[in-house]
């Protein structure tokens, strides 16, 4: 399988357990995406859809560090601008 065929089903894995989580009436989050990403693994028997979840949970992984650091400097940004007690330093 190419690369961009593994992308693209690593895709359409991703928008299962997308499907899942909401037929689940469960939040959609990156840690649930990320373990509904490895339930299906553990169920998969097909090679190409297994490297394909393997794909798709790197990508929520990543997503998720990325944003976490983010939201991280967010909030440290916003502390620098208010005092341990929440009042403004300006």
């Amino acid at each position: 399988m190419n690369n961009k065929d593994l992308t693209r089903l690593a895709d359409v894995v991703l928008g299962e357990a997308v499907v899942a989580l909401l037929s689940s009436e469960d939040h959609i989050s990156a840690d649930g995406v990320a373990r509904q990403l490895r339930a299906m693994n553990s169920d998969e028997t097909n090679p190409e859809r297994r490297e394909a979840i393997a794909l798709a949970l790197g990508e929520v992984k990543s997503e998720f560090s990325q944003s976490r650091e983010s939201r991280d400097a967010d909030v440290l940004a916003f502390g620098a601008l208010t005092g341990p007690d929440g009042s403004n330093n300006k």
